[in-house]
């Protein structure tokens, strides 16, 4: 009970933190010159230290790979993670291959998936990286 109840109040402290930020209201008009806040690249939001203490702690009580796995799955569905949160979270797998099963899925939802080429001292074998990359970016050179 105590297990699930945390993971209740993970949910949703995740949930609530979920908001989308409007894009900016882009007009085309002729001489219209956008302000530096409307050109410069979207601020990237990652989870709060006190979300990710919340996550690992409900992943670490996790016994094994298949339920941390949907946890974690959930989680990064609702959330907002960056690369370096995932990669915390993948940390607490005890194999590869759920690793790399949970980093394959949490992709689309990363915030800034053009840092997954750092996850390569997550995995314990190079060659899961290796699958990781080739999954993800099938047309990169080595």
């Amino acid at each position: 009970m105590k297990h699930f109840l945390s993971f209740l109040l993970l949910l949703l402290s995740l949930t609530v933190s979920a908001q989308r930020h409007p894009a900016a209201n882009h007009t085309h008009r002729p001489g219209y010159t956008p302000t530096y806040e409307q050109r410069r690249p979207p601020r990237v939001e990652c989870a709060t230290p006190e979300q990710m203490t919340m996550v690992l702690q409900v992943l670490e009580q996790q016994s094994f790979d298949d339920k941390k796995l949907q946890i974690a799955e959930l989680c990064v569905t609702i959330g907002r993670f960056c690369t370096s949160d995932l990669a915390r979270m993948a940390a607490t797998f005890s194999y590869d291959d759920s690793r790399l099963t949970f980093l394959l899925y949490a992709h689309p939802c990363c915030q800034d998936p053009q840092n997954y080429p750092a996850l390569r001292d997550v995995f314990s074998f190079s060659s899961n990286y290796d699958l990781l990359m080739q999954q993800l970016y099938p047309n990169r050179k080595k």
